[in-house]
C-alpha cells in the first residue's frame, strides 16, 4: 500500500469512527480536514488519535476484513456466552470454479447459545470454523445455489472421503472427494455434471481450504 492508499483508508477509517460519536470541538476542524483529504495524515497523527479516542491499536491503517473481524472478535470477548462463528463473503464455485483475486472478505458474526453450539458443531473452537456461500448447481441435491456451509478449517489435507472446499489450477470448488487407488475423484453430486480427476502429478496445484460439516439454506423464496 502506497502512501496515498494509506492516507485514503485513514481518512475512512477516521470518519467511520466519528459516524456515531461526536466529535471534540477543539479539533472538529482538524479531524475534518484529515477526512477530507487537505491535511497530511501522517504515522504520528495516526497513532495519537487512535490513543486520543480508545480506538484499538492501528484501527486507522486496518482494511475493511481486518476491522470486521477485530469487531467480531471485540463481540465474543464482550459476552463469552456466545459462540461467535465469522462469515466470509466468498461465493465458492460449485459450477466452473473460479478464484477472483478481487474478492473481497467481508466478515460478520453469526451467533449461537453455547449450548445449541456444542450439539451442532461437537465441541469444535469456534475460531476452527468458517461460513461461505455456495454458488452453482453442481451440488445440487446437497446444496442449493445461495446456501451456507460451514467448514472446518484445520482440515487442510484430503483425510476421508466427503465434502471439501479447495482450489485447484484457476479454480475454487465446493466438491465431493474420493480417493480411488492414486488418484483424487472429484464428484459433483448433481449427476449432469462429470465427475474429474487429479492424479498424483497434479496433488501439488491442490490446496484444500477445509471440510465441509454442515450446510444452511439461506435462499428467500417467493410464493404467491
Amino acid at each position: 500500500m502506497n502512501k496515498t492508499e494509506l492516507k485514503e483508508l485513514r481518512a475512512k477509517n477516521l470518519k467511520q469512527w466519528f459516524s456515531n460519536k461526536t466529535v471534540p470541538p477543539k479539533e472538529k476542524s482538524y479531524i475534518s480536514q484529515l477526512i477530507s483529504g487537505k491535511a497530511s495524515f501522517g504515522e504520528k497523527s495516526a497513532r495519537r488519535l487512535e490513543y486520543d479516542y480508545g480506538m484499538p491499536q492501528f484501527y486507522l491503517d486496518k482494511s475493511n476484513t481486518q476491522l470486521a473481524r477485530l469487531n467480531c472478535n471485540n463481540q465474543y470477548q464482550l459476552d463469552n456466552n456466545n459462540y461467535v462463528i465469522e462469515v466470509l463473503n466468498i461465493n465458492a464455485s460449485a459450477g466452473n470454479g473460479f478464484l477472483n483475486n478481487d474478492i473481497v472478505e467481508v466478515i460478520k458474526c453469526i451467533e449461537f447459545y453455547n449450548e445449541h453450539a456444542t450439539t451442532l458443531f461437537n465441541g469444535i473452537p469456534s475460531e476452527n470454523l468458517k461460513i461461505i456461500n455456495v454458488s452453482g448447481d453442481s451440488m445440487q441435491g446437497t446444496f442449493e445455489s445461495g446456501d451456507a456451509i460451514y467448514i472446518d478449517i484445520t482440515v487442510n489435507q484430503f483425510q476421508s472421503d466427503g465434502i471439501y472446499v479447495f482450489t485447484f489450477d484457476r479454480g475454487l470448488y465446493v466438491k465431493r472427494l474420493q480417493l480411488i487407488k492414486n488418484k483424487l475423484i472429484v464428484i459433483s453430486d448433481n449427476k449432469k455434471y462429470q465427475n474429474w480427476d487429479i492424479s498424483e502429478e497434479e496433488i501439488d496445484q491442490l490446496y484444500i481450504h477445509g471440510k465441509v460439516m454442515l450446510s444452511q439454506s439461506m435462499m428467500l423464496r417467493k410464493h404467491g
